[in-house]
């Protein structure tokens, strides 16, 4: 539902009762001259020896004004881990555990301060199980296909020869998606969660020890900037400038994953059609299209294999981009493929697909239990 979140307090929302905590003395931090200045109170190394989860704590002073920023993800508060996620009857719980871990390190605050706090950044998302023997690597390497808007930078990232990391993004917000089982052991560097916990490892060794290894594709929308997230809650008809417990919302989260998932993939499913025949899919659209041209038929079928191949739509429309085109080209092409978003072009898609649509229809907290339950369903 919702992992990280990053949360500002104004000076009535907090008290500092450790100022060393944060690398420096009371005088020192108060007394600082300077348009902008900030100091760190992060987890320490015996917190992490001890697998306590703690936030990462911020003081930024601009101006007069000491703000608090307030950094942590939120499953990992209550399970320790965020393979597991939470439902909207944990607040209460995420709020007592994070005041408590905020207080150990010497910032008092009130439940009602941290409920009303201001958001300025979170990561709605979605942990998805494949079943029936897909892998979270097949699925990346699938959705890796399809067309994007030039707005977005693309990053992949292979490792040993696979594919487990595809992220969509600007510096306002991006779009990632991953095999959060091999992420859990990843090199803090390599890996895409970069705050991993000990138990994520036993998770991980966990899972590894079952007969059929689990698979979980991770889906996870970040919206970086204050700006971006109010336009998306606007977009959504939500309430703008929201606070903690206005995110705090399996609903919420739930538009919005879904929001991004139509938006990037809603109009390439056709993609993801498990049936590659020329005759088919020709046969198909005289069906759909009873008096289409015959040559305009054959056409799509060969647009329709070229975004296909191994490099899916990008690969074909880098191919069109560096070969003189005109600007009204590659627009003149996504016109045809208009013609086959229509259903009867995905009736018959892969199985993660089915996957994603589940989850993302039922948006269900995924907790370890419904694991087992899935691998006993399969065998």
């Amino acid at each position: 539902m919702l992992d990280t979140v990053i949360l500002q307090l104004n000076p009535s929302q907090y008290h500092i009762q450790i100022y060393e905590n944060f690398g420096a003395t009371k005088e020192q931090i108060t007394g600082a001259r300077g348009g902008f200045r900030k100091w760190i109170n992060n987890p320490t190394t015996q917190d992490k020896k001890n697998d306590i989860y703690k936030p990462r704590l911020t003081l930024i002073k601009r101006g007069a004004v000491l703000f608090l920023k307030v950094e942590f993800s939120a499953p990992k508060l209550i399970f320790n881990n965020n393979v597991e996620e939470l439902n909207d009857s944990d607040f209460d719980l995420v709020i007592k555990t994070l005041r408590e871990r905020m207080q150990s390190m010497g910032v008092l605050v009130f439940s009602t301060c941290l409920e009303n706090a201001e958001i300025i950044s979170f990561h709605p998302s979605k942990n998805i199980p494949l079943s029936k023997g897909y892998t979270a690597n097949l699925a990346i390497k699938e959705l890796n296909k399809i067309d994007c808007s030039k707005r977005f930078d693309f990053d992949e990232k292979n490792y040993r020869n696979n594919v487990e990391v595809l992220q969509f993004y600007t510096r306002s917000h991006s779009f990632v998606i991953y095999d959060k089982i091999n992420d859990l052991v990843k090199p803090q560097k390599r890996a895409t969660d970069k705050d991993q916990t000990k138990q994520q490892l036993s998770i991980f060794d966990y899972i590894q020890t079952n007969e059929q290894a689990l698979q979980i594709l991770r889906l996870e929308i970040r919206l970086s900037l204050k700006q971006k997230l109010n336009s998306v809650m606007d977009f959504l008809g939500q309430k703008t400038n929201p606070t903690f417990k206005d995110i705090f919302s399996k609903e919420l989260c739930k538009k919005i994953v879904n929001s991004y998932w139509d938006n990037f993939f809603g109009d390439n499913l056709f993609i993801f059609n498990t049936n590659s025949s020329p005759q088919y899919i020709l046969q198909l659209i005289f069906m759909k299209y009873p008096k289409i041209k015959i040559l305009k038929a054959i056409k799509i079928v060969g647009l329709y294999l070229l975004c296909k191949d191994d490099d899916g739509i990008r690969g074909f429309r880098q191919i069109i981009d560096s070969h003189r085109h005109k600007r009204t080209d590659w627009q003149a092409v996504k016109q045809d493929l208009k013609q086959l978003e229509d259903e009867i072009f995905t009736s018959s898609v892969w199985g993660f697909i089915k996957d994603i649509r589940r989850e993302l229809k039922d948006f269900k907290p995924y907790r370890l239990t419904k694991t087992q339950d899935l691998m006993c369903k399969e065998k």
